[in-house]
C-alpha cells in the first residue's frame, strides 16, 4: 500500500484510522521543521515508535528515573556500561536486576505514547507508510497498542491543548504557590476521577479566604503541586513530572485557573534560584591528621604566620591591603570557567550533564573550594532541559552578569558564545521568543 502525501490533506488521526482498520504491517515515516518521528505498526497495533530529536523526558532512562524505577546512581551505571558494551539501556538495568520486566514493559509503553503524543500537535509536516511483511521490535517487553485508544487519547489532547496553551503560553513560565495551597486537601478515587472529568475550559477563580472550605485537588495536580518552586520553569517541571507532557500542563492549568499558582516575579525566582543552588551544595567533611614530627616545627609555623605580611596582626608589618575587587571577580571567573569546563567534560565522558556541582566534587573531577567564589559564596549551576547555566555573585553579593555562563543544548549550528550580559525574557504579546543575539565572551581582567 503507498502512503504518503502531506498532514494538511491528511491528518495523522486519518493515516492511523486507515492503517488500524486495514490491520497493516510497516513503518510509518513523519517528517516535520521540528523532528522525524518513526512509528511501526504490526497488524494494525503499534509496537514501537522513535524520533531522530528524542528529548530528554523520551529518553527511557529518564521515564524510569520520573517514575522512581530507577535511582541515579543505577541509571549512570548503566549508562558508562551502555558506552562499553552498546546494549540497550532498559536491557542492562534488566539483566542487573535494577528493575523488573513489568517496570520495563511500562516505560517502555510511556516512552511509545510520549512520542506518538507529541506528532499528533503536528499542524505541517510530510509522511509515508512503507508497508512490510514484519517489523522489528521487542515482543517479550512491549505490547501492541490498539489504534483505536490511542486515536481517541489523541483527539481529547487535541481538544485540550489549545485551551491549555492560553494559559500557558510558554515553556518558559515560572510557577510559584499561592497562599490557598495551604487549604488543598487531596481527593480519593471516585472523586479524583470526577475531578479529571471536569471540563477544562474553566474562568480564573479568586483566592479563598481564610474561612472558606477546603479546596481539593486530585493526586496528580498534588504531585505537580509539590514541583512548583519558584525556580523551575513549566520545561523543566515537565522533565521532572512522571505524568507526561500533557498531564503535567493540564495539571498546571487547572492549578493557575483555581489561583493555587500564579507566575513568579523575577525577585522570586532569583530568591528561589539562590537558595535552590545553596542546597545543592554540601561541603565534605575532612578529618586533619598531624604527623608526628610535625611537633617540632610548630613553633616556627607560629612565628612565620605571625610575621606574614598578610597577617591583620603583623606586629612589624601592620594589615595588609586587601586585594582589589577586580582582582577578585577575575579570579572568580577563572573558578566559574574550571567548573564550566569539568561540566562539559563529564557531559562527554559519562553522557550527560551532573544534577549538581557536587556530583563533580563527589566524583573527584574537582576539588571543594572550586564551588565557592572568593567571597565564600556557592556558584549557582541549573541544569534544563534545552540549557544549562552557571552564574556568581560580585562582591556585594548581588548577581553579576560578567559572572554568567549560559548554553542552549540540543541546537545545531548554535553558535552562542557563554559570557556576560545574558538576560532571559518572557516572550510578549503572544510572539514566539527569538533567538537571542550572540554575547561576546568578557575581557580577560588586567
Amino acid at each position: 500500500m503507498a502512503l504518503e502525501g502531506t498532514l494538511r490533506d491528511f491528518s495523522l488521526a486519518d493515516i492511523f484510522q486507515l492503517i488500524g482498520l486495514q490491520r497493516k504491517t510497516g513503518v510509518l515515516t513523519l517528517r516535520s521543521s521540528e523532528d522525524v518521528v518513526t512509528i511501526s505498526f504490526l497488524e494494525g497495533k503499534v509496537v514501537g515508535a522513535d524520533s531522530l530529536n528524542k528529548r530528554l523526558e523520551d529518553r527511557l532512562g529518564q521515564v524510569l528515573l520520573k517514575t522512581e524505577a530507577v535511582t541515579k546512581a543505577e541509571l549512570d551505571a548503566a549508562l558508562k556500561v551502555q558506552m562499553e558494551t552498546l546494549e540497550r539501556v532498559g536491557h542492562i538495568l534488566l539483566h542487573h536486576a535494577a528493575i523488573s520486566r513489568d517496570e520495563l514493559r511500562k516505560a517502555l509503553e510511556q516512552q511509545i505514547l510520549q512520542i506518538i503524543f507529541r506528532v499528533f500537535r503536528w499542524k505541517d509536516g510530510d509522511y509515508h507508510f512503507s508497508q512490510e511483511t514484519s517489523v522489528d521490535y521487542d515482543a517479550e517487553l512491549v505490547s501492541p497498542l490498539s489504534s483505536e485508544s490511542i486515536l481517541m487519547e489523541g483527539a481529547r489532547m487535541l481538544d485540550e491543548w489549545p485551551i491549555i496553551e492560553r494559559r500557558i503560553p510558554h515553556r518558559g513560565v515560572v510557577f510559584v504557590p499561592t497562599p490557598a495551597v495551604r487549604q488543598i486537601e487531596i481527593a480519593l478515587s471516585a472523586e479524583a476521577d470526577e475531578l479529571e472529568a471536569m471540563d477544562l475550559d474553566l474562568r480564573p477563580v479568586n483566592p479563598p479566604t481564610a474561612g472558606s472550605s477546603r479546596i481539593r485537588i486530585t493526586p496528580i495536580e498534588h504531585d505537580v503541586l509539590n514541583l512548583v518552586d519558584g525556580a523551575s520553569a513549566v520545561d523543566e517541571i515537565v522533565r521532572k513530572s512522571p505524568f507526561g507532557e500533557f498531564e503535567t500542563c493540564k495539571a498546571l492549568y487547572t492549578l493557575l485557573s483555581r489561583s493555587l499558582i500564579r507566575p513568579a516575579t523575577r525577585e522570586e525566582m532569583s530568591l528561589a534560584t539562590h537558595l535552590a543552588a545553596s542546597e545543592g551544595f554540601q561541603a565534605p567533611s575532612h578529618s586533619v591528621r598531624l604527623p608526628w614530627f610535625a611537633l617540632g616545627l610548630l613553633p616556627l609555623l607560629a612565628v612565620s604566620l605571625l610575621l606574614a605580611p598578610k597577617n591583620p596582626i603583623n606586629p612589624l608589618l601592620g594589615p595588609a591591603p586587601k586585594l582589589p575587587p577586580r582582582v577578585l571577580a577575575a579570579s572568580s571567573w577563572s573558578r566559574m570557567w574550571g567548573d564550566w569546563q569539568a561540566l562539559h567534560a563529564h557531559s562527554l565522558i559519562v553522557g550527560s550533564y551532573p544534577d549538581t556541582l557536587a556530583d563533580l566534587v563527589r566524583d573527584g573531577v574537582l576539588p571543594p573550594g572550586s564551588l565557592v567564589d572568593p567571597w565564600g559564596r556557592t556558584y549557582r549551576y541549573i541544569l534544563r532541559e534545552q540549557s544549562i547555566l552557571l552564574a556568581g555573585d560580585n562582591a556585594q553579593g548581588i548577581p553579576d552578569s560578567s559572572l554568567l555562563l549560559l548554553q542552549r543544548l540540543g541546537v545545531e549550528n548554535d553558535d552562542s558564545t557563554p559570557g556576560q550580559g545574558v538576560q532571559l525574557e518572557p516572550p510578549t504579546g503572544g510572539q514566539s521568543p527569538q533567538t537571542p543575539p550572540r554575547v561576546p565572551a568578557p575581557p580577560s581582567p588586567r
